[in-house]
Formats: C-alpha cells, structure tokens, sequence
C-alpha cells in the first residue's frame, strides 16, 4: 500500500509540471501561435466568412510553404557523416579501428532510423514554429539474431514543441534541463497492457481511464479523434539522479497516465538527456526558436488580400450588377442568359434599366504585389538564385553553383546549428550504444567502396573508450555532382589525369558500373603488362623481328606465346588455338 501512496505522489508531481508547462506555453503565446503558423503553412489562411464577406474571394499564393520548403532543402542539401575517433589515439601511427567502427555504424544506423525523413520533418517543423526536437528512445520489443541473439533496439522519432516541455524553459543547453516532460495521445488498450507488462495490478490497470483531454493539443486536426473513448494522455518524464551505487549522474524515466504511474522510476544507465534540440532562430533566453512563419504571416495576408481586391475587381467589372428602377422591368424574368433582352417599361424619355460601372482599381496595387513579394524572398533568403534559377539561360553548373553558394549565405547560421545538432543525435547514439548494446550482434556496415561485409558488434565493450566526434559534410546535390564531372573533363582533357583516374573518382551515380569497368581495364592492363614483359625477355633480333611484323602477324604471334601447351599424345597441329587477346587499343 505504501508503494501506491508514492505513485499517487509521483503522478501528481507530473500532472503539476505537466499543468504548469501549459500554462507557460498560454503565457507567452505559443498555445494560440503555433496553431496559427501550422494552419497557414497548410494554406487554410483566410478566416471563416461572414455574411458580409460571404462573396469575396479567397486566393491563396502560399509563399510560406514555398519559402520553408526551399530553405529546409538547402539545409539538407549536403551529405552528412559522423566520424568517431578515440581520444587517446596516435595520428601518426596508430590505426584507429575503435573509431572507423563507431563511424561506419552510425552510417548503418543513419539507414536504419531512415534519419534523413526524421531530418527533414525536424527541420520543417522548426522552419515553422521555430524549435525541432529529435527523440531517441530503447524498444526492448525489438529482438533478433540467430548465432547472436539480441534484444532490444534504438529507434527514433520528431517531437512536436507543444507537446515537450522544459523544467527550465530560459535554459538554451538541454543537457542542463532539470527534468524533461513530454507528453503523448496513446490508445487506450496499448497503455493498459504496458501497464499490465510492468507489474501494476488488474486493479490498478482497471483504473485507467479514457479522456477527452485534446484541447492543449492545440493544432486543430489533434483536437478531432477518431474515437472519443479511444485515447488517453500520457506523459513521460526524464530527469537527472544520482546513483546510489555508483554515485555516477544518470538519467532517470518513468511514464505517468490517468493519475497513476505505468512505469516506475527506473535508472537508464545513460547519460545524456535522449533529445536534441535545434532553433531555427535563436531567441534571447529561451530554449524555443523563431521561424520563418512567425515575420512571412502579415505579407502572406496582404499578398492574399491584394489578389482578393483584385480578383473581386474583375469580377464587377466583367460581370457588373444590373441596377433598374422600380416598376422598369420584372425581375423574375431575368436570366442572366448571353445576349438575353430586357423589356424597359419606364416613361419614355427615360432610362429605367442599365449595367453599374465599378472603379477600375489602380496597377500600383500589382506592383506592390510583386515588390512584396520580391522583397520578402529577398530578405528571407529564397530568391531566385537561391532556388536554382538563373538570370541567364547559358549559365552552365559551375556557375550556378557559385550564384547559390552566394544565394545561401542568410542561411549559413541555420545550417550550422543543423550541423551542431547532428553533433548532439551522434552523442546520443555513443551513449545508446555504450549502455545499451551490451550483446554482442552481428551487423551489416559498408566499407570505403560501399560494399559490405559483416562484423561483430558490442557497445559495452568500449563504455570505459572516450571518442571525438566530428560532423563531417560533403556535397550530395545535382549540382555539386555536375560540378566535380565538369572539373573531372577539365583534367582529362588537360592530360592530367588518365581514364582510370577519372572513372575513380566520377561520382557513381554518373557513372553506375564503375567497380565492374575498373576491374576489367585492371584484367586488360595485366594482360599487356605481361605481354610487354615476354617482349623484353626475346633476344634482340627476335624483337626486332616482331617489330618489323604487321599488327595481325603481332596477333598470332603473341596467341602462340600465351597459348597453353598440349596435351600429351595430341600433336601441336591438332589444338585449335583460341583467341586469348583482348583488343589492346582503347
């Protein structure tokens, strides 16, 4: 009985937490404010209409969704790896296998986690709200292996901001976050039997209630369930505690629902915070960033509402309203039909029944248009350059690359933050690894040529090897290929470089079969060093011999050199001889 009163104390501590975070996120705004930056950057932008606005039109030109969608590809438009090397190695010497480990299995994992669409729905979220979340959490569902039999792997996810928060929200680094609360809408059946799997009671799992509780969930396609008995709150919490046998700092977990804690506070054994955290654009004093939707929202509405005035124009002016005076005509008669007539019954002399002309509006009112929009690409750092669009058709790669390497430069900062989050992901995985992955597993990594080869795989083993880490970025994009292909030709052409050193170094995705090309000029070039080598050896009036010879003379003579010998009992004349050379010309 004890044991529930501490549970009780528990899950009312988180609900407290959990109730003064949301009361931060109404303070500041962002329970109102993001719900907002989501709606438009899915082009719901205009607000319910009126009576009397039931009529206008409602255009949207969504250059929010155009501009982020352009700047998150930019961010990402580069490969990325992760090189692990040990502390104490030996540059000079040494030959740091530990750390080639570490690295070619991140790259594994890089595939497994599928991060580059983890990354790109981080960044778009935060491109838009202004704060990214990356969680890394241990599935012991998960098991494998038939020699090696595992148990347990570390799987990924994106967290949206307003359902993650801070125990101190004015602090930048999340490694120094006191507790960390991030709650989550689970089917009701799921939780119970996680409750059920970590020891509660059929009493206590009895207990566990559906809720309606979606409000706080603030976006408007989370306020509308499926099933409104279908879903409870959950909420997890990680803090950091001291062991008490170890006296090492750890983080610490457990899971909260319906008043009751489903998952006691147990030690992970980790320890770093298993979330990253990246801002789009740094705010003084808060963990939360700025996004581009926030400042893009009042041009957005004007662009909208100046096409709408404009649009609303041409209508009255193609189709303008018809004005009669009383008694002039019958108006259910009328059609609205081309080329329909109209009886006028006013006095003679008068005219009882025409069309209303409406004000042209002014073309200053497009040419703000086009300079909103200019000036708002401009200074978000997505104008045409940017984007890939030349002011010139005859520009080739390398120059277009040059003008978006200048086009990119408002987004440098961005892309470094993106690079120092990487950094964070790659620390958490070491971690993960390190306390996790303590059975040995066999694992597939690439080696330096893409090919892979299998090996064996224990974190634990290096929990007491202290790495360096470093992000390693290189070009990924169609241009940056075209641009290393262009210097390629260049070299050739220039005769500094030969075949085989330009098909080593083409990227493969130009050049697909470059492996199996590669192994047969290698086969072809031994055939002739060999062939050379057999000349030099013949007495000098046999070589010169060969060299008066033609080149099909030289043919049959060299198939004779290389040929294999008879067998035994068969005459020499009888062994058809085969044509063992290859052309030799390239």
């Amino acid at each position: 009985m004890q044991d529930n009163v501490v549970v009780d104390k528990l899950a009312g501590e988180i609900e407290r937490q959990h109730k003064e975070g949301t009361s931060y996120f109404r303070r500041v705004g962002f329970l109102t404010k993001w719900p907002e930056y989501e709606r438009f950057k899915a082009s719901d932008q205009w607000p319910e209409p009126t009576a009397r606005n039931k009529h206008l039109p409602r255009p949207v030109f969504n250059i929010i969704e155009m501009i982020e969608d352009h700047k998150v590809a930019n961010v990402m438009s580069e490969q990325i790896n992760m090189i692990y090397s040990t502390q104490e190695r030996d540059p000079q010497q040494d030959e740091d296998d530990d750390g080639e480990l570490f690295s070619r299995y991140s790259a594994s994992t890089w595939e497994r986690l599928k991060q580059d669409e983890m990354n790109e729905e981080g960044l778009q979220i935060a491109a838009n709200t202004g704060t990214g979340i990356w969680h890394y959490f241990w599935d012991n569902d998960l098991k494998g292996g038939n020699k090696y039999l595992w148990v347990g792997e570390m799987e990924g996810e994106i967290l949206d901001p307003i359902n993650v928060f801070f125990g101190n929200p004015q602090q930048r680094n999340v490694q120094k976050q006191p507790y960390i609360l991030v709650s989550s809408r689970e089917d009701i059946k799921a939780v119970k039997d996680y409750a059920r799997s970590n020891g509660l009671s059929t009493e206590m799992v009895a207990q566990i209630k559906p809720d309606k509780d979606t409000q706080d969930e603030g976006y408007d396609m989370a306020k509308i369930e499926l099933n409104d008995n279908g879903k409870v709150t959950v909420f997890t919490k990680y803090w950091k505690g001291k062991d008490k046998e170890t006296g090492e700092s750890n983080i610490y977990f457990c899971k909260v629902a319906s008043g009751m804690t489903i998952k006691k506070p147990i030690n992970t054994r980790l320890t770093r915070y298993p979330l990253a955290i990246m801002q789009w654009k740094r705010r003084k004093k808060s963990i939360h960033g700025i996004g581009d939707t926030e400042g893009l929202i009042p041009n957005q509405k004007a662009i909208n509402l100046m096409f709408a005035m404009e649009l609303m124009s041409a209508q009255n002016t193609g189709f303008p309203k018809l004005r009669y005076k009383a008694g002039a005509i019958d108006p259910s008669k009328i059609t609205n039909a081309i080329g329909e007539m109209i009886e006028d019954r006013s006095p003679p002399g008068s005219v009882g029944v025409d069309f209303m002309n409406p004000g042209s509006t002014s073309g200053q009112a497009m040419r703000l248009v086009e300079a909103i929009v200019s000036y708002t690409r401009q200074m978000s750092g997505a104008d045409e350059a940017a984007t890939g669009k030349a002011p010139s058709a005859d520009l080739n790669a390398t120059a277009i690359m040059l003008l978006q390497k200048a086009a990119a430069i408002p987004i440098e900062s961005i892309k470094r933050r993106f690079y120092s989050l990487i950094e964070d992901i790659g620390r958490i995985w070491e971690d993960f690894w390190k306390v996790k992955y303590n059975l040995p597993r066999k694992v597939i990594l690439k080696d330096n040529n893409g090919d892979e080869y299998a090996t064996e795989f224990n974190g634990s083993s290096y929990r007491g090897v202290e790495f360096d880490l470093k992000i390693d970025v290189g070009p990924s994009s169609t241009y940056s290929e075209s641009l290393v292909l262009s210097s390629l030709n260049e070299a050739r052409a220039r005769g500094d470089i030969n075949y085989e050193q330009y098909l080593r170094y083409a990227p493969k995705t130009v050049v697909p079969y470059r492996d199996r090309l590669m192994k047969e000029l290698e086969q072809k070039k031994g055939i002739v060093t060999m062939i050379e080598q057999m000349i030099a050896q013949m007495p000098p009036q046999e070589q010169e011999q060969f060299a008066a010879m033609t080149p099909e003379q030289q043919l049959q003579f060299v198939q004779a050199m290389i040929a294999p010998p008879p067998p035994q009992g068969v005459p020499p004349e009888a062994v058809q001889q085969p044509n063992m050379m290859p052309e030799i010309g390239m």
